[in-house]
């Protein structure tokens, strides 16, 4: 019997654009937001909608197109993907809402993307996973990026419960750029983030009930600086592109970016944000806003040069960044989904 022929592998280019487009979907959840709040939602009803028909959407979706990999991920992978439900999904969205009601939304973007800073630093501390020198600069010039976006010195606000909820979202971030990868080395992003949502949105039906839910307003009219629209209507779109979307092209970016890559590229959301304001609220940047933009997208091409460099060893060869999946189990099929990308000399099942 002939051996079929080898698939093309695809190289980080891949995650680099599936990133884009998480952080480009992801960045308009700021808009959505603001005008549901301005509809009458609360931030809990806000986070409880957007994971729900998501997770109806997207699970019903992978039952009907490959119900054995939902299986078998359910099976296989549960602890993960409870984890990445619990954490990156139902903590984070609810920890975001109590945030942004307490702290400046600029203070609060500073503090939710310290993801990386902790995503590096976990790596280097606990892994044990040495991070090329560009990854360190990358991080810090991301971070000053932010500080001037947010223009944090100007509207500086301590609130202890609205600073601790900011560093939960940072740390609940985190736990999808060292997990998610886990479950990715057996599974599709898909089928992963279908139960990850869906596990998310059952914890947060179970604090809030769906009963409790206030139907009644999704036929009103909002209107919320040049935004017109039907309530249901946003809520369709922060469910669908700002989270179905965004999030199953995050994850799926995670199959060809190590986590500390994937981190910084999250980044990038805070810059889309910015453009969807301007786009759907009028809200424009002042210069030195404007100054930090260009500084975080500094950072992330900083990133991306330091996936350049590590794929390269130090004879000039290149490197394989992608090690082989491990095999599925006896009388199981190959799945046909590219490998994992992991950390230089961690293997993917690394603590």
């Amino acid at each position: 019997m002939l051996n079929a022929a080898p698939r093309p592998v695809a190289g980080p280019a891949t995650g680099v654009a599936l990133a884009a487009v998480s952080a480009c979907t992801f960045g308009t959840v700021g808009p959505a937001t603001k005008v549901l709040d301005s509809a009458g939602l609360t931030a809990m009803e806000i986070a409880q909608a957007r994971l729900s028909v998501a997770a109806v959407l997207l699970v019903a979706f992978v039952a009907v197109t490959r119900p054995r990999a939902l299986a078998a991920a359910a099976r296989e992978s549960w602890g993960v993907i409870a984890v990445l439900g619990v954490f990156s999904f139902a903590t984070l969205q609810t920890l975001c809402g109590v945030a942004v009601a307490r702290i400046p939304v600029g203070v609060f973007v500073v503090l939710q993307f310290l993801a990386p800073v902790i995503v590096v630093g976990w790596l280097r501390c606990v892994r044990r996973v040495p991070q090329p020198r560009l990854v360190w600069t990358g991080t810090v010039v991301v971070l000053v990026g932010l500080l001037l976006v947010g223009e944090v010195w100007s509207r500086l606000r301590l609130d202890v419960v609205g600073v601790l909820a900011a560093l939960g979202t940072a740390a609940a971030l985190s736990v999808r750029f060292l997990v998610a990868g886990r479950a990715l080395v057996r599974h599709d992003p898909v089928t992963v983030t279908a139960l990850g949502i869906g596990v998310g949105a059952v914890a947060l039906n179970v604090v809030s009930p769906v009963t409790g839910f206030p139907y009644g307003m999704l036929g009103d009219t909002v209107r919320y600086e040049s935004v017109s629209a039907p309530v249901w209507v946003v809520v369709v779109w922060a469910a669908v592109v700002a989270t179905l979307v965004a999030y199953v092209s995050g994850i799926a970016a995670q199959r060809f970016l190590v986590p500390s890559a994937a981190s910084l590229f999250a980044t990038l959301e805070v810059v889309a944000g910015a453009g969807a304001a301007y786009l759907f609220l009028g809200q424009t940047l002042t210069p030195v806003q404007c100054a930090g933009v260009g500084t975080v997208l500094a950072g992330v091409a900083l990133a991306q040069r330091s996936m350049r460099t590590a794929r390269a060893g130090g004879d000039g060869r290149r490197a394989d960044p992608l090690p082989p999946a491990e095999p599925p189990p006896p009388g199981r099929p190959a799945h046909p989904a590219l490998p994992v990308a992991t950390e230089p000399h961690e293997s993917p099942r690394g603590t």
